[in-house]
């Protein structure tokens, strides 16, 4: 079962991997800053730096995504729920990766904790955690990121402003110089 386990991980990893590598580099190649080989060794690079950042910064997000709190702890320790987890996420995930479906493996985690509790404990399963631990989180987290957005923008857009920087930038280099629009 330990080994089951381990290649369903290991298949959520890959489904993770092949849904999300790109997308934090995706305008370097798509504005022709960098070839396609170099933005695939970036993304690589920078996600794995992420995933061990992650080891020691994401300690919370772990304990919500065990389960804990979610379902009775007595099924969070079974490797058999584990399994349905692991394999429920990463078969969703990389099924709409392939059909060309936007998806967060966030979103997949947890809907497989959450099909996994109601198919293993229906009576059991936290739904006040699951709103305030998940719910609530996905769904103010965008528009928190579009405020901060808006607030850093007017704020770098006022000191650019005032410097007297305009959309035009020469950036010299020695006797040459490149001129482009910023």
């Amino acid at each position: 079962m330990i080994a089951f386990l381990f290649l369903a991980i290991c298949f959520l990893a890959y489904s993770n991997g092949a849904n999300d590598n790109f997308k934090g580099v995706a305008s370097l190649f798509g504005s022709r800053t960098c070839s396609y080989k170099t933005a695939i060794t970036w993304a690589t690079l920078t996600t794995g730096a992420g995933s061990i950042a992650a080891i020691f910064l994401a300690q919370s997000l772990l304990k919500k995504f065990s389960g804990k709190g979610l379902v009775p702890d007595s099924l969070t320790t079974q490797p058999e729920f584990l399994l349905a987890v692991a394999l429920g996420a990463g078969a969703t995930v990389i099924l709409a990766t392939w059909l060309g479906f936007p998806i967060s493996t966030t979103h997949g985690l947890t809907g497989a904790l959450v099909g996994a509790g109601v198919t293993a404990a229906a009576s059991e399963v936290n739904f006040a955690a699951l709103e305030k631990n998940f719910v609530m989180p996905l769904l103010l987290s965008p528009v928190i990121a579009v405020l901060a957005g808006a607030v850093l923008y007017g704020i770098f857009r006022a000191l650019r402003l005032s410097f007297g920087v305009n959309k035009e930038m020469c950036i010299c280099i020695g006797a040459f110089s490149l001129v482009g629009r910023f």
